[in-house]
């Protein structure tokens, strides 16, 4: 049976730790030891760590009654379920802040396209409008190192996140539903149920983009469920963005894309529910900061970048080149295989201006595939980013644009979407002024 007093920490990066200093503080009973795949830098002095093997061992014997797993440990891992038939609890970062701010008004963010946008979309509406607002979540800042904001707290959250999420936001938005991160989750529908997650509760006030038929059949039936993107309600529509029939005035709005200004529609329907007025008229964006590497657009000599790194799944990239339509692009596309379906992108690259498409491994293949033959425009295999930006900088017309939207993660090549971005920035500067 488990300890009735050793509890661990199962991960030890920045929400590890941060889970770590909270236990410390509120649970000073607890024998804490901390568990990791791999060695520790910097262990707290005095604290029992155990890595590899031995961690697994330990976990799965029932020592612990007690496990805060960070995001990045999957739920679905045996050793989990191991511990769970010995009486072992597990819980996260995320369920001991809400346990530690009950009374906290909190709007949970999620999808898996869209939620980091819109989030900030949301907190930023907030705070100019003068509601005292935090962010946190899958943004950097882990949550237990913060207190809530006095009106709202804004939690953007991953599927990782909430796939063991055991309460409930005063509001929670899901943007959209594709398929990805499988095989964290085990499948996909596993993931589209650990999404749907920040909905399990009817108190809840669900708000759902309308416009996505997988997920709104997913939820059509439930209570306290309000719509974006319907042409009631706030929606995107050729662009713009709209109440009901009337065109809503937007100023300075830098983000590109009808993708985007879906993304405004749903922050704005959060916004007039968290007591924002004037929205149905007009919306000011100034001074909102766009995130690196979603569309991120910079020039390298004369030509025209754009770093869309984060776009991991075929539905982002056609976002992207429909941001771009008139214009000739070159894009870069391809990455780790995830079961990516590349009919539809297929189809829409034979229907927009590309100029030049670079391939990457090893779904760059499975689009040439998808392709059949049937391209008018240039196909370059590329064994890895630095030739493929070299590629497609040479093969880019003056008033193009060379897009870097792969469509896939690429796990094999770097650790995360962040440093391919930023290799792929560094090397479009090589390449067009050589």
């Amino acid at each position: 049976m488990a300890s009735s007093e050793r509890a661990a920490i199962w991960g030890f990066g920045r929400e590890g730790r941060a889970a770590y200093h909270h236990l410390k503080t509120t649970r000073p009973d607890l024998d804490l030891t901390i568990l990791n795949d791999t060695p520790v830098a910097d262990p707290p002095d005095g604290v029992r760590v155990l890595t590899g093997n031995e961690a697994m061992r330990a976990l799965t014997s029932g020592e612990f009654a007690l496990v805060v797993k960070s995001p990045g440990v999957s739920l679905y891992r045996p050793e989990v379920a191991a511990a769970q038939a010995c009486g072992t609890h597990f819980t996260s970062g995320t369920n001991l802040w809400f346990e530690q701010y009950p009374q906290a008004k909190t709007i949970v963010v999620t999808g898996t396209k869209g939620k980091s946008t819109t989030s900030r979309l949301i907190h930023h509406l907030l705070v100019t409008h003068g509601l005292d607002a935090k962010l946190l979540g899958n943004v950097g800042v882990a949550a237990l190192e913060e207190a809530p904001g006095r009106n709202w707290t804004v939690f953007e959250l991953s599927s990782y996140q909430l796939a063991d999420f055991a309460h409930a936001g005063d509001i929670a938005l899901v943007t959209n539903l594709y398929p990805e991160h499988a095989p964290w989750h085990g499948g996909v529908e596993t993931y589209y149920r650990d999404k749907l997650n920040a909905l399990r509760d009817d108190k809840t006030i669900a708000v759902v983009n309308h416009a996505h038929g997988e997920l709104a059949a997913r939820v059509a039936g439930r209570a306290n469920l309000r719509w974006y993107n319907d042409e009631a309600d706030f929606h995107e529509r050729d662009g713009k963005l709209y109440f009901g029939a009337r065109e809503v005035e937007v100023a300075d709005f830098a983000l590109r894309g009808a993708h985007n200004m879906s993304n405004l529609a749903a922050a704005c329907t959060i916004a007039e529910m968290a007591g924002v007025t004037g929205l149905r008229e007009r919306v000011d964006m100034a001074g909102f900061q766009q995130l690196h590497h979603r569309l991120e657009e910079f020039q390298a000599g004369s030509l025209t970048c754009v770093d869309d790194s984060i776009s991991t799944v075929p539905q982002a990239t056609l976002a992207a080149l429909a941001a771009y339509a008139g214009r000739k692009i070159v894009l870069l596309a391809g990455g780790s295989d995830r079961g990516q379906d590349y009919t539809e992108l297929a189809a829409a690259l034979l229907k927009a201006p590309v100029h030049a498409l670079v391939l990457l491994p090893v779904t760059g293949a499975r689009l040439r595939e998808a392709l059949q033959g049937r391209a008018a425009f240039e196909i370059v295999d590329a064994p890895g980013l630095d030739v493929a930006v070299e590629e497609a900088v040479k093969r880019a017309p003056s008033d193009g644009v060379v897009l870097l939207s792969p469509a896939a993660p690429s796990f094999e090549e770097f650790r995360n979407f962040e440093e391919r971005g930023a290799r792929f920035k560094e090397l479009c500067g090589r390449f067009a002024n050589t």
